[in-house]
Formats: structure tokens, sequence, C-alpha cells
């Protein structure tokens, strides 16, 4: 019985060890070749819509790329154009057969040949040939189509490197594309730091005793408190506020209860420092990469980067303060806001980061410092572009290695007309944000962490539309306590006030575990999470709700939003909790006031319940992100489908013009708090549908601010009739593009 998997297995371990593809794909020929016992086995590879022989066992050698064929010519290039496997008994009768002399082919007879199929390309076909004339069979069919559905996306990704490499040693022009981190562009060579220790680096150590591993491993952890509290004088400029803010989240964590619980118990168990150290993390780094909110599992990147600092510490492997006396690129694997903090801050001209997304506390920094950064480029792309001068455009999460002097001019240009945008942005803080026709748009924050409070403020935050109290939760090994739980949410109360804040209560559940409380279920999605987690434990709600309604008794700025609404009962039930709270604190002598209620509109039954439940709330919410989710029925941190994830789609573009013209017709404060609220196109189309509140990234709000004051309400709308009789996003996105460059908007894009 012929086993792909197995087969696939060894190929990959046997690829791994060459970085030529040419020598790759000659591995790869012989081991499937002898896998199948088959007399011919070959690889033909797309290059410039050609199909071009690139490896062989069988075929005379010297034909190798010199046998090329286009789309419908022979059996190969027929593969290549139906994207459909061929079986044949004798491959010479098939009409579309061509004989190529050079390569002895005409003394075999069966024939299979399969494409390969990479992000939907024909990127390559594989065949395999025998003397007999004779069909493959169905076991030897499925194992090759099997075997070339898994080759086909090693050979893609590998094929990128390729061309990355090639670009790297002929200065050939080049594009890598990740995860957008942080906006702007930067035109710098790149600065590869290839010798930072990973979580998974650290190693085994010999074993000292209990009493000498426990002082290594607190020495240590003691030692990084206090690195946190010197580069806190960094000399950041008007960026070293939130580097402050940041470093403080860090010294937090290493603190927390759960972690100096697990440190113990991993010496107790006789690990020594650097295992107990690894284990413990893990298990935070574990609870937090599950989890379904982007924000909170984006917290993983924290707990690595802190491991990685505390041994460095633990090793005696010590990182001294790095000098460049021009501007650089940082690249690695995983960039930290402590590696940041040792570079002198007018030198730092981008990041480039294989681990990290947008909500990484590197990203919050870099947009701090106004630098692009670009997250989620391939670990293996990574060493092509040390010392190389490349383009990193943050805006469209682009490098582009060795860029034709037209490229480099054009963005040039942008890096200038963005300087002058940044100046200009800076003074519409104390600006009204209003359109031109006088219809003032509330810009509210997001929120989950302290660190964010200082750059909302900054940037003219009228007050914090979602704050996500899943936060104290998480950085415990019990459930917090009340007090705990007040001394965090009076922070926030406090900072903003006398302007709004809206808490999110305990949003987990699902993929989204508490670290002492997990949950294992088979569609997390839907499952037991948010508002109908909670409810099922009302004395967890009572006690999070009092202790909100306590944090805000001397500024009376609170907002208590429900999140996974999606049945009445369950706001029957939550409104009592809330009038319970309230009638304990005023029982206990407390001078507090109801604070107002409200509901996120994320899961699409709540659409319609709207008007059924407009006496008992206060406001709505539309969390965009989880509805334009649930709507599409795609999972986009799903790579497969994620590129179908588009709140441009016409259904969801519908929903929210559903809600927001309920809102409205029923006098209900209505915001959105999603993705779609920071997007410069979207915000056209939220307002022609008559929204009047947005929550954002704080590090958004200026250039929203700025678009909003280029348009006017009616033109909006006059758009969003239009768009909304499309079918296609990419049409919808080229139409406002244009709107917004004929306002004179077009630098905000």
């Amino acid at each position: 019985m012929l086993n792909p998997i197995l087969t696939l297995k060894r190929i990959l371990q046997e690829s791994a060890k060459v970085e030529r593809q040419d020598h790759m794909v000659d591995g790869v020929v012989r081991q499937i070749s002898s896998a199948m016992k088959v007399d011919v086995c070959s690889l033909y590879l797309t290059e410039n819509d050609e199909m071009v022989l690139s490896a062989t066992v069988g075929l005379a050698h010297s034909a190798i790329n010199k046998i090329r064929m286009h789309a419908g010519q022979g059996l190969v290039g027929t593969i290549y154009q139906s994207q459909h496997l061929l079986n044949l008994e004798n491959g010479a009768l098939h009409p579309n057969y061509l004989y190529f002399k050079e390569t002895g082919e005409e003394q075999y007879q069966g024939f299979l040949g399969v494409p390969l199929i990479f992000q939907g390309y024909t990127i390559g076909v594989l065949v395999v040939q025998v003397y007999a004339t004779r069909r493959f069979s169905e076991e030897e069919e499925a194992f090759l189509v099997t075997l070339a559905a898994h080759l086909a996306g090693n050979l893609g990704h590998s094929g990128r490197s390729s061309r990355l490499r090639k670009a790297a040693s002929e200065s050939g022009e080049a594009h890598i594309t990740g995860i957008k981190g942080a906006s702007g562009i930067a035109i710098a060579p790149v600065m590869l730091l290839v010798d930072e220790k990973q979580l998974e680096d650290i190693n085994d150590r010999d074993y000292l005793g209990k009493a000498e591993e426990t002082s290594r491993l607190f020495d240590a952890i003691q030692a990084t408190l206090e690195d946190f509290e010197s580069q806190s004088d960094s000399g950041l400029g008007h960026a070293s506020d939130t580097l402050n803010a940041l470093l403080e989240v860090y010294s937090l964590l290493l603190k927390s209860p759960e972690l100096t619980q697990a440190f113990h118990d991993g010496l107790n168990s006789e690990l020594n420092a650097a295992m107990a150290l690894k284990q413990a993390f893990e298990t935070q780094v574990a609870y937090f990469s599950a989890m379904e909110d982007p924000y909170l599992r984006a917290r993983s990147e924290d707990f690595r980067a802190l491991a990685a600092k505390v041994y460095r510490h633990v090793a005696n492997d010590h990182v001294h303060h790095t000098v460049v006396d021009t501007p650089v690129i940082l690249a690695g694997k995983h960039i930290t806001v402590s590696h940041l903090a040792r570079f002198d801050a007018k030198f730092l001209a981008g990041i480039i980061s294989s681990e990290g997304s947008a909500l990484s506390h590197t990203s919050v920094l870099a947009s701090a410092l106004g630098i692009p950064a670009v997250m989620g480029v391939e670990a293996s792309q990574l060493k092509y572009l040390h010392q190389q001068t490349v383009v990193l455009d943050g805006n469209q999460a682009q490098i582009v290695v060795n860029p034709p002097e037209p490229v480099l001019s054009a963005y040039q240009r942008l890096l200038e007309q963005a300087k002058s945008l940044d100046m200009d942005l800076s003074v519409l803080k104390q600006m009204p944000s209003e359109t031109l026709d006088g219809v003032r748009i509330a810009l509210h924050s997001n929120t989950g962490l302290l660190a964010d409070i200082k750059p909302g403020l900054e940037r003219g935050s009228e007050g914090i539309g979602l704050y996500r109290s899943e936060i104290p939760f998480m950085m415990n090994s019990h459930f917090p306590t009340e007090e705990e739980q007040v001394k965090q949410y009076r922070e926030i109360l406090q900072s903003y006030a006398p302007l709004p804040v809206t808490m999110r209560t305990l949003d987990v559940g699902g993929d989204k575990p508490l670290p002492y409380f997990p949950i294992q279920e088979a569609n997390p999605f839907l499952g037991w999470r948010g508002i109908r987690f909670t409810l099922d434990y009302t004395n967890i709600l009572l006690e999070q709700i009092r202790a909100m309604i306590l944090s805000s008794a001397n500024t009376n700025n609170l907002k208590i939003m429900m999140p996974m609404f999606s049945r009445e009962d369950e706001l029957v039930r939550f409104t009592k909790v809330v009038d319970q709270a309230m009638a304990q604190l005023l029982g206990e002598g407390y001078v507090v006031e109801r604070p107002k209620i409200g509901v996120m509109i994320e899961v699409p039954s709540s659409i319609w319940l709207i008007k059924r439940i407009v006496h008992d709330i206060d406001f709505i919410s539309i969390g965009s992100n989880d509805l334009t989710q649930y709507l599409l029925a795609v999972d986009r941190n799903n790579s497969r489908v994620a590129d179908m994830f588009d709140y441009f789609h016409p259904s969801v573009l519908l929903a929210h013009k559903m809600v927001i013209k309920e809102a409205n017709r029923l006098k209900l404060e209505v915001s959105v708090c999603g993705e779609m609220a920071g997007d410069p196109l979207a915000v056209v189309l939220l307002i022609g549908m008559g929204l009047k509140q947005l929550s954002m990234s704080a590090f958004k709000l200026p250039r929203i601010k700025a678009v909003i004051r280029h348009l006017n309400t009616l033109e909006c709308r006059v758009l969003l009739d239009q768009v909304m009789e499309l079918s296609d996003e990419k049409e919808t996105r080229d139409i406002l593009r244009r709107h917004l460059i004929q306002c004179g908007a077009e630098r905000f894009l």
C-alpha cells in the first residue's frame, strides 16, 4: 500500500537539506520514482507561462531545461491548461501527444500526469511513466494526486524564496508580502538580528540543586525588571511614554501570580532554572495563542519576548545597546519592544518580523515612533534581506528588494508626502471631527491594556468605545477579586473622565479559555463563550459588574456592554444582574449611579432583535469583525479562507446599513468598533449609512479624522447607493478610492 504522507515526509526532510531548487526537485523525482516503482518520474515547472522539464528520472538528463511546452501543447501542456489529470494506457495514442526526440520517451507507454496547483494557479505538472501498456491503478492515481497537492504548497513557498535569493544575488527586483504592522514607508538597508534567543531555543542545563536553580531564576527575573526600568529612559522622543507604558505591562506580566506559581512548580519538580522558565512561559503562550480575539492572541508574543529576555540573564548572555550611525530597518524572527529600546530612535527606519501582528506591542510602539512595520514575513526569506537596501511599505505590507529606479523614485516622493502629512495631522487634535456639511462624528478608541491609555488621549480620542475587560482575568491564576478588578478599571475610567468609557463584560470561553478554566469544544466559534459563559456563572458576572460600577463612583462615565448578544432572554437575565449589583452597592452605602447598558451586534440573529429590545438598552455597538465572520462563515485567522473575509461584501454592507438605519429610526445610540471603523474607505460608507460614532485603534484616529473633514454626507449617501448595487468588492474599493482622491484626501489612504 502506497503512503503519500510518509513519502512526502521523506521528500521534505531531504529537500530541507538543500537550498537550490534544482537540487530539491532532483530529490523529489528520485523519491517518487522509488516509491511508485516506475520507469520514469518527471517534474515540469511553470516558467514564463511555459511548462519546463525541471527534473527527471528515466528521460534523458540532457533534456532538462530544454523541453518547453505552452498551455495545450502536448500531454503536459494539456494538463497545465485543464488543471485535470491524465491517466493513459498508451500516452502516444492521445491526440495531443507531442514527441520530443531528445527525451528518449518513445519507449514508454503507460502515462499518468497530475497538475500541481498553488493558490489556484498551475505551478507544475508531475508525470510518471512505465514501459508497459497499462493504465495506472486507482491506488497509484490517488497516491500521486495526494502527493502533488502537498508538493505544490512546498514548491510554491520554496519558489518565493528562490526568487528572493536570485534577486539578492543578481540585483533583480523581488517583492515580499507580509501582514500590516504599522503604516508608513522606509527606504534603508536591513539589519538582520540573527543571534536572538527565542522561547524554542531555551535548552536544558546542568542541574545544580533546587536552591541554586531557584536563586538563578529569580535573580534573572529581578535583573530583567531592572532592565525594563533602565530602558524607560530610552530617548525615543514622543514615543517614550508609549514605550514606558509597554515596559510597565511587561513588568506586570513578569510579576503576575500565575507565572510566579508556575516557576515554583517547575523548580519543585527538580527542573533547572532554564527549563522551569521555558515550561511556565510555554503554558502561557499556548493559552493566549489559542484565543479567538486577535488582540488577546497577540499577547502571546509578549510572553515569548519576556521568556527570551529572562533567559539571557539565566544564561549570562547579555545584550548591549546597539550602535548604528545610519538609519536601518531591523529584521528578525521576532522583533520585540526590548530590541527597539536598544536603538537610537533617529536611526530606526522600520521593522520586519516573522512573528507578530498589527495588534502586537511591537506594532503599537512602531506606530508611536512613526516607523513602518511589516509582520508575518516567512523566516526563510529573512536571511536574503541582510544588508540589502529595500523599500518597506507598511501601508501595503510589502517589501521591495532591489527596486528599479522608477519604483525607488516613486516611493521617495511618497516619503516626502508622508512627512508633510504627519505634520498636518498633528494639528488636528484640537479640531472637531466634522464633515464639510457640519455633521459631527465622534471618534473613540479601542483598548485593553493600561499601555493603550496615553496613545488614545494623545491623539484626541473622545472616549473609549470598547474596553476589553478580559485582561485582568487572563493575567491571573484565579478569577480576580472584586478589589483587583476595581483597581484596573478605575485607572481607565479616571484617565478618560469625563469622557465615556464603554466596558465590555467578560468575553471568554470557546477557543479563548481562561488559564485556570480551560474549555474544550468541537466548534468554539459557535460555542460556550461571551455572555453564554457568564450567565451560567452569574456570581462571576455580578462581581465584575459590581467592580465596574464601583470604579466609576467618582467619575460616572461608565457604560457597560454585553458581548455575543443573540437572544432576548439573555438581555433580561443580564439586566437583572446589573439591577442586583446596583441594589447591593446602594445597600452597602456606596454612592453610585446606574450606568448605561448596551449590547454588541455581532451575531446575525441580533440584527432583527433591535426593535424588540430598544426600551431595555441605551446603545448598541456593531462588532464588524465578528459580524463579518459569522455572516460569511469565514474564519479570518485561517490562511486558507482568510482572503474571503471582506467587510465590503454586499451582505456585510447591507447588514451594517440595516442596523444603523434601525438604530437611527429608534433614536438609539449606535457605533462601530471593528476594523471597518479605522478604514478610510469604509468610513465613507458608514457615514453614508448615517453612523455618527466610530471606535478604533488610537493610532488610526488622526487619519480618520482627516478623512472625515474632507467628506460631505450627501455625497457619501450617493456613493453608498452606488456600491450597494455592486457584487465585486474590488470594484467597491476602486470607486471609494477614486472619490477620496477627488475630495483631496488621497494622502490619507
